[in-house]
C-alpha cells in the first residue's frame, strides 16, 4: 500500500510541476505552489526531487518525452507535422519547450534521434547537407515555429501542410 501512495504522489508531483514549469520556467517555478497543487508538503517534494532542477529533468523525460509523438528518421516531414499537431493540440507542451531552450541553452541531447537521421543519410533517405545534429534541430524549430497560434486558428491546416513542406525539402537527398 506504501509503495503505492508514493507512486501516486510521485505522480501528482510531476503533474503539477509540469503546469507550473510551463507557466512560469525553471526561474519562476515555486517548489511550495507545486506542493500545495499536488497535495503535499514542500519538504515532501523536496525529498523526492532535491529541487526544481531536477524535477524539471523528471518533468522534461516523464511526462514530456513520454506524451510526444514518436520518432521516424526516415519520415521526418510527417514526424514534424505530428509535432506541430501535438503542440497545436496541446501549446503547453511548447510553452515547456520553450523555457528549457531560454533556461538550459547547449547541445540537443536527443542522442537516439541524432543517430537515426545519421542512419537515414547513410541510407540516403535523408540528405547530408546539413549534420544529423543541424537536421533536427531545424526539424524542432520548423515544427514548433507556430506554437503561439491561437488553437482556434484557421490556418491550423494550412500551417500544418506549410510545416509539412519545408521540412520534406530540407531533408530530400
Amino acid at each position: 500500500m506504501a509503495r503505492r501512495d508514493r507512486e501516486q504522489t510521485r505522480r501528482r508531483l510531476l503533474d503539477a510541476a509540469f503546469v507550473e514549469f510551463a507557466a512560469y520556467g525553471i526561474g519562476g517555478a515555486r517548489m511550495e505552489r507545486i506542493a500545495r497543487i499536488a497535495g503535499c508538503s514542500a519538504g515532501l517534494a523536496y525529498n523526492y526531487y532535491g529541487g526544481k532542477e531536477e524535477l524539471f529533468d523528471a518533468v522534461q523525460s516523464e511526462v514530456v518525452d513520454a506524451a510526444f509523438v514518436p520518432f521516424d528518421a526516415a519520415d521526418l516531414p510527417g514526424y514534424a507535422a505530428r509535432l506541430y499537431d501535438r503542440q497545436y493540440e496541446h501549446p503547453e507542451f511548447a510553452r515547456l519547450a520553450t523555457w528549457h531552450r531560454l533556461e538550459r541553452p547547449g547541445p540537443v541531447r536527443r542522442s537516439g534521434e541524432i543517430e537515426a537521421i545519421r542512419r537515414a543519410q547513410a541510407d540516403g533517405l535523408v540528405s547530408a547537407r546539413f549534420s544529423a545534429e543541424q537536421v533536427l534541430v531545424l526539424v524542432l524549430a520548423i515544427a514548433s515555429m507556430w506554437s503561439d497560434a491561437p488553437a482556434d486558428s484557421p490556418d491550423h491546416v494550412v500551417r500544418r501542410q506549410a510545416v509539412q513542406d519545408a521540412v520534406r525539402r530540407l531533408v530530400e537527398p
